[in-house]
């Protein structure tokens, strides 16, 4: 494949469009060795993957996307990683994408508001076991599509996800068509294609948190992103410039394609592409929400001080960046999925010395536990301007 070829002679045209650059781009880190130190990176992230898929599994919300797929009757071509049963490509990535993230507790990358691993692993494990592809082929792939999403969420900066989507939804949708495509050997034009397609169906609200399709949004991702690159290599078309046309994703979803975004989505994607965005994946403490997390850690230090007197307490005023009041201050939940975006009953349920990882934390006994019910309702959330972006 020439035009991959990563040799200073065939660098990336800087006249390329922005969907062609990225896929170019990302394609050729698919196929160079990976730095041992990002290579570790992509290793931990799927040992994480694993881990909370397989603790995840157990949710009721799994059970019934499960035996929805089952009930497809699909050719057994890819493993449902918590049962051993098989179905399809697809409803495989649907599935193990749910589960994967229906506790909340994988892995996140700050830059571009995205669980990485949640909308990628699964299309990546199921397109490697069809196509009975290695260990190697599968790290390369998941920390090409890392860029890829990364990437775009660089031009489509905050706006797109102040205006209500999902971004592990959207953005990991192209992660996992980049990802598909990278396995399945297609060149340029038709991973141009595979986007174009992943475009036109990327989606997911931020309305959803809370509930059983938030996570639902992972495992919609990464199924997407395994039909998008089939289609492609298929032959099935679409627009090969789908993020910066008029009218294309870009704008219908962020409105904002300026010269100094695309820049900065497009820094660093030459022949070596050094800034891999892989190296900069977190790894949560807390099974909640990103958003709770300082706020857990904080009041994890408090404890040491205030446990003996908890019902002297008479207020907790939690000072946030602004963006976390319309993504987890659910003042009471109801239900587990709804705890876990309730910075109130986080704190409440760390101060009462309640695990933050054990799922008897998100059960009914936790969100009707008296002391908890006090302390959550003692919690003030206001929004502190001059706190920075998590980065």
């Amino acid at each position: 494949m020439n035009d991959l070829d990563p040799s200073p002679r065939n660098a990336i045209p800087r006249t390329s469009t922005l969907t062609r650059t990225l896929a170019m781009a990302c394609l050729r880190q698919a196929r160079e060795p990976l730095p041992p130190q990002v290579l570790t990176i992509a290793k931990h992230c799927l040992l994480d993957w694993l881990a909370v898929l397989v603790s995840g599994w157990t949710d009721p919300s799994v059970g019934m996307l499960e035996r929805e797929v089952l009930d497809e009757e699909a050719a057994p071509r890819a493993t449902l990683l918590g049962s051993g049963a098989r179905t399809s490509v697809t409803g495989a990535a649907l599935v193990n994408g749910m589960a994967s993230h229906v506790l909340d507790f994988d892995d996140v990358h700050l830059r571009s508001r995205v669980h990485p691993s949640a909308p990628l692993w699964p299309a990546i494990i199921a397109v490697a076991e069809r196509e009975r592809l290695g260990g190697a082929r599968a790290l390369a792939a998941f920390v090409a599509g890392v860029e890829m999403q990364s990437r775009i969420a660089i031009v489509m900066g905050e706006e797109h996800y102040q205006r209500g989507w999902h971004n592990t939804a959207t953005f990991g949708a192209f992660g996992a068509t980049l990802a598909s495509a990278a396995l399945l050997d297609l060149d340029v034009e038709c991973t141009q294609h595979a986007l174009g397609i992943c475009a036109t169906q990327a989606a997911g609200l931020r309305a959803a948190f809370g509930t059983m399709c938030k996570p639902l949004h992972a495992g919609r991702a990464a199924a997407l992103g395994i039909q998008s690159a089939s289609l492609a290599r298929r032959g099935f078309t679409s627009q090969v410039d789908m993020l910066e046309r008029d009218a294309g994703f870009i704008e219908l979803y962020a409105s904002k394609r300026t010269p100094e975004a695309i820049a900065a989505a497009l820094a660093g994607t030459g022949d070596d592409m050094p800034d891999y965005q892989a190296r900069t994946i977190l790894f949560k403490y807390n099974a909640s929400c990103y958003g709770t997390q300082g706020s857990i850690e904080a009041c994890k230090q408090l404890r040491e001080k205030v446990a003996a007197r908890l019902d002297a307490i008479e207020s907790i005023n939690i000072r946030v960046e602004p963006q976390y009041l319309s993504v987890c201050c659910i003042p009471a939940p109801r239900t587990g999925l709804e705890a876990k975006f309730s910075i109130a009953q986080m704190v409440a349920l760390t101060l009462a010395g309640w695990s933050t990882v054990d799922a008897a934390s998100y059960s009914r006994s936790a969100l009707d536990d008296p002391l908890i019910s006090r302390l959550r309702a003692r919690v003030s959330i206001t929004p502190n301007a001059q706190q920075p972006r998590a980065s």
